[in-house]
């Protein structure tokens, strides 16, 4: 009977209280969804992710060679125990052409059975020259389906040495379980980024070994991703593999050395039917020369023949000019003295002339004054002798004819008359020549005188006669002379013909000579060409065949340098980002280690808060009970009963939420950066379940045992009677009475109000204080995670690119390398340096950092910034200095000055003193100065990376370098900052969602504790506020004395909220944080304001809800006695 009366109060007293029923209920199903939601999204995480793997049916274990891989090396993998399959694959980088520019792309070979495509669009290749396509790359090209894509090699070798075609056509779309997120890993090739990848059928590659083995292990797919045991059974097996490595490596090594020893053994063959080629081509050419040296010879020694005519033809055609050019001198220099002759003569002829017409008219007139004289004689003779006259005048006229003939003066035109004349007058004198032989005594002294006088006259006109003769001879001698003249000239011009035809005649034997010389030059050219073919063959020949020794030698070399092949047998870990979907899914189980405990705190306390307050207000009813005779344990099991429904109800309905929505919340906002995981598997975690609902029911069990307790242990006497109202004392304000004269009563009495009840005081304070707690370490961790990138890469790493350098590259590259990076005008500076991760310990603590050892201590000081990271105080790398980044000396317990163990180059472990600890976020360094190295270790380490940046930021320049970069042989890869810091904002972005779930989750957890603790206040108070209602206060008057009590407690809560935030905040921090990656202390001063206004929000919107509880207040029920 008493049970089931306390059966039916049990359940009228849920009734009557659902307000504190479903307080509870809440509470509890926050806590406990928001514990066990958050804890099951880790393993979801791994659940989805094995989901995906497993229905791609993802590799478990690649393994690759130094030498390749062949059918021998599959068998070997396949008969290990704990394999399950075996498939063996092709791949390689190449670069192709997207929207102007070249990017790379890793090419892989399509598997039968494991690491199955999904295909996005379109379908799989299907024969040689087509490819699946990268469905991430793709996107926001101008690619598509049914294009071809052309293959770069990004190399010296063609793309044909490894691939059937250069050409591909694009048949499909889709995703590769091997990449999981956007990144695609890096490439020796290109920009050293890889952009995406290609799928293609396997006999579009031709090399003849394979790149690859993928190995699937027996049972793992039973496991679940990123667990210990799958590792477990994993790990086995690479240690099968990596024990058969070195054998099956040496048995790689034989084959190819047996094959290069078949091929050097062809190629000596090669070479010495080359010697023998070499010599017969070499002699025929030297004889060839020969010949053409005599001939050559030959036309030298008749050209200088030629040459020595034609230069005696010279000299004698100059002799011969000489004798011309003289010639016409002369016949110039008679010229001149014919033409002053002439000029003489015409005068003398022109002076004579005067003279002998001066004389012939003389003459003629002597003439005939003889013959007046003779017709006077005649007359005279005539008188005494008429033929005497006659005959004496004829035969003077005969002697003077004669005479005149005889001296040449009678003209030859007049000779033949006189001749007949004379003859005539002999005829006639012979007819009367007796008759005058008287007459002739008588005139003879006539005749004498006429004698004398024609003598006279004769021997005048003979002068005259010699005079005109002497005229003719001149003229003659003139003529003579002239005509002289002109056949000398003739002669002359004659000779100055052939001295012409002579000067033609050497012109052309010297235009002849000129030829020849041209000829000899061009044969010599020829020759010369020919005898420097002849060397250059002859050396090219000997270089060939010593080359072809040397790389006999070489390949000799070689074959017995040639050392067993080395297997690297990765497991998925090497993969992209599948190790940082495993630490997002260990990030998430490091908060929910942590951040749900103190929000299931706070609810907890709530529920003890409230079932305390639901005992201390039945403490009648409870010891009516007692006084009746109910037990303790009855009495207790009522309350215990309430408060096991609503925890356990709320635990059932918030493992069922929060099990299904959290998780559900986070795989989904992961897949924003695993874009191709579809897989969202969220079972019930039955271990959380039960966790987070025993937590529960022991802490409100615990609660209401407790408050129970101290109310049991009362007599029902003292348990029926009201409790005595709180002594009022004066509070430590009261003594400050500077400060309390001037506060009015309202505020003196909300004053001692929240003082009085210290216990509402402090879990009010508390349960606020806790909830704004949890949103700063929300707003703080996103402040603090997403700080890392620009901290690490903006005010401690200032260079843009890293280049990794290749080692086994010679001085000429590496100069090339140097002077590209000198003659690049968009790169500001560069620092060289060498960087390998390396072993430190202390003690028996062992770690791995980055040993890093710059070359110039002051162009470090440009890249690299050291600071101590509370202080900010900088600090430069000095030439005695080695510098340890933060995380590193914590995790070794490292101090300024200690002294930690350092492997070297060479592999000499050496101890270093620590002379300064710096601010770093990502990875561990170690930095030392060269000095120190040197002096450590005994030499400086070889330079293998460069720190660069650039003038002034530009991201397609800075790409573009990087691929000029990296077309050098001297560089092996280059990466980039602002990458690094992309792939960090990408990964944690996902993380940002999460936080922004907490943040909300603490928001409401807020609200439900202060509307809660403001309930619990108000039903406290009801008799107090009903009281002062009677006194007059209106309903705004009393809301405003609740409200100003809340509102100092949301102050003053928000205050430790602060406190408690920065201190949980630094330990979840610390919690949360991966070994390699060190988050960042801060938190902004905008994540404390937007945490203080959110929870003042909640504060006035759960103040503006109590208002109407408020003004229900019954004046008269809440005056009744309680007694």
């Amino acid at each position: 009977m008493k049970k089931r009366a306390l059966r039916k109060d049990f359940y009228m007293e849920i009734r009557r209280s659902m307000g504190r029923f479903l307080s509870i209920f809440f509470i509890v199903a926050m806590g406990v969804a928001f514990l066990s939601g958050i804890r099951a999204s880790e393993p979801d995480m791994r659940y989805s992710a094995d989901a995906y793997f497993d229905r791609n049916h993802l590799m478990d274990i690649k393994v690759m060679g130094t030498l390749g891989l062949t059918d021998k090396d599959v068998e070997a993998i396949r008969s290990l125990d704990g394999v399950s399959e075996v498939e063996p694959g092709y791949s390689a980088d190449v670069m192709v052409e997207r929207d102007g520019n070249q990017k790379v792309l890793h090419v892989s070979s399509i598997l039968d059975s494991m690491n199955q495509y999904t295909v996005e669009e379109g379908r799989m290749p299907k024969k040689d020259g087509e490819c699946l396509i990268d469905q991430d790359f793709i996107q926001g090209s101008d690619l598509k389906i049914g294009d071809e894509i052309t293959l770069i090699s990004g190399t010296k070798d063609p793309v044909t040495d490894t691939f059937s075609k250069e050409t591909f056509r694009i048949v499909g779309t889709g995703s590769s379980p091997e990449y999981i997120s956007f990144q695609r890993g890096s490439s020796t090739i290109g920009n050293g980024e890889v952009s995406g990848f290609l799928a293609v059928p396997k006999e579009s590659f031709v090399t003849e070994a394979y790149t690859e083995c993928y190995v699937s292990v027996e049972g793992a797919a039973e496991e679940t991703a990123f667990t210990e045991a799958y590792d477990q059974k994993v790990e086995k097996v690479v240690e099968e593999i990596e024990s058969i490595g070195d054998r099956q490596g040496a048995l790689r090594a034989e084959e190819i050395r047996e094959d290069a020893n078949e091929e050097l053994a062809d190629a000596k063959a090669e070479l010495e039917e080359g010697k023998k080629t070499a010599e017969k081509e070499l002699s025929d050419g030297k004889a060839k020369i020969e010949e053409a040296e005599t001939q050559l010879k030959a036309a030298r020694e008749q050209l200088e023949t030629g040459k020595q005519e034609l230069e005696a033809g010279k000299s004698e055609l100059l002799a011969s000019q000489s004798t011309v050019d003289e010639a016409y001198a002369q016949i110039e220099s008679g010229r001149t003295q014919l033409e002053q002759n002439k000029a003489e003569f015409a005068a003398k002829e022109s002076e004579f002339q005067s003279q002998y017409e001066a004389g012939m008219a003389q003459i003629t007139e002597g003439e005939q004054q003889i013959l007046a004289g003779r017709a006077e004689l005649e007359e005279k003779k005539a008188e005494y002798e008429s033929g005497s006259a006659a005959l004496d005048e004829m035969k003077g006229t005969l002697a003077s004819l004669l005479e005149a003939l005889e001296n040449g003066m009678i003209p030859e035109d007049q000779i033949p008359q006189t001749e007949a004349q004379i003859a005539a007058l002999r005829e006639t004198i012979e007819g009367i020549e007796p008759q005058l032989e008287q007459a002739a005594e008588q005139i003879a002294q006539a005749e004498q005188t006429l004698t004398q006088k024609e003598q006279e006259l004769a021997a005048a006109k003979g002068q005259l006669e010699e005079g005109k003769a002497a005229i003719e001879t001149a003229r003659g001698q003139l003529a003579a002379a002239e005509e002289e003249l002109d056949a000398g000239e003739m002669q002359a011009a004659e000779g100055q013909r052939q001295i012409d035809a002579g000067w033609e005649t050497i012109h052309a034997g010297e235009a002849e000579l000129a030829a020849g010389e041209n000829e000899i030059a061009v044969n010599e050219k020829k020759l010369a060409e020919a005898k420097a073919s002849y060397e250059n063959g002859k050396k090219e020949a000997e270089e060939e065949i010593r080359d072809g020794e040397n790389q006999i030698k070489d390949a000799e070399q070689k074959i017995e340098d040639i050392e067993d092949a080395t297997w690297y047998v990765n497991d998925r870990s090497a993969l992209s980002e599948y190790t940082g979907y495993g630490d997002n899914a260990d990030r998430m189980r490091a908060i929910g280690e942590v951040f749900p405990i103190l929000f299931f705190i706070v609810a907890a306390l709530i529920s003890l808060t409230t079932m305390t307050r639901m005992v201390e207000e039945q403490r009648t009813q409870i010891g009516t009970l007692k006084a009746l005779g109910y037990g303790k344990f009855s009495i207790a099991g009522k309350y215990l009963n309430y408060a096991l429904l609503a925890t356990v109800g709320g635990s059932i309905f918030g493992v069922l939420f929060g099990e299904k929505v959290f998780p559900y919340i986070i795989v989904n906002a992961y897949k924003i950066m695993y874009v191709h995981m579809p897989d969202v598997v969220i079972p019930y975690h039955w271990g959380y379940a039960a966790m987070a609902t025993g937590a529960a029911v022991i802490c409100t069990s615990a609660a209401t045992l407790l408050a129970c307790y101290k109310e049991l242990a009362s007599q029902p006497a003292v348990l029926m009677r009201p409790p005595a109202p709180k002594q009022g004392k004066r509070v430590f304000l009261e003594r400050i009475t500077f400060i309390w004269s001037r506060l009015s009563f309202i505020w003196k009495s909300t004053i001692r109000n929240l003082i009085r009840y210290k216990k509402r005081f402090f879990m009010t304070v508390f349960g606020i204080g806790g909830c704004m707690s949890l949103m700063i370490v929300g707003f703080g961790l996103r402040d603090s995670i997403f700080d890392v990138g620009r901290i690490q890469f903006q005010e401690l790493n200032l260079y843009d690119g890293m280049v990794i350098l290749n080692t086994d590259a010679d001085e000429k590259d590496k100069e090339a390398l140097d002077q590209y990076l000198k003659e690049e005008k968009e790169i500001g500076q560069t620092s060289e340096g060498y960087l390998k991760k390396t072993d430190i310990k202390k003690g028996k603590t062992k770690k791995e950092v980055y040993l890093y050892v710059p070359q110039d201590l002051e162009k470090n000081q440009e890249f690299l910034v050291y600071r101590d990271r509370k202080t900010k105080e900088t600090f430069e790398l000095g030439e005695e200095d080695v510098i340890l980044t933060e995380k590193m000396a914590k995790m070794l317990d490292v101090q300024k000055g200690d002294r930690i163990t350092v492997k070297g180059e060479n592999g000499v472990e050496k101890e270093l003193k620590i002379t300064e600890i710096c601010e770093n976020y990502m990875e561990h360094y170690l930095y030392v100065s060269p000095q120190v190295y040197e002096e450590t270790f005994g030499e400086l380490p070889q330079a293998n990376n460069i720190y660069f940046k650039m003038k002034e930021f530009d991201e397609k320049k800075l790409r573009e370098i990087g691929e000029n970069i990296l077309e050098e042989r001297a560089a092996l890869n280059v990466s980039y900052t602002y990458n690094v810091e992309a792939q960090m904002d990408e990964m944690l972005e996902s993380l940002d969602i999460v936080i922004v779930v907490l943040i909300i989750s603490a928001g409401l957890l807020a609200f439900v504790v202060l509307y809660n603790l403001n309930n619990i206040n108000i039903n406290e108070r009801k008799r107090e506020l009903a009281t002062i209602k009677v006194l007059g206060f209106y309903d705004n008057e009393v809301s405003a004395y609740v409200y100003r009590e809340n509102i100092l407690l949301t102050l003053i809560g928000t205050v430790v909220g602060v406190i408690l935030g920065t201190i949980l905040h630094r330990f979840i921090i610390t919690t949360v944080e991966i070994d390699t990656v060190m988050f960042a202390r801060t938190i902004k001063g905008v994540s404390f304001l937007y945490s203080a206004l959110l929870t003042c929000a909640f504060s006035v919107f759960v103040n503006g809800v109590m208002y109407f509880k408020l003004k229900k207040i019954n004046m008269v029920e809440s005056l009744k006695s309680v007694e």
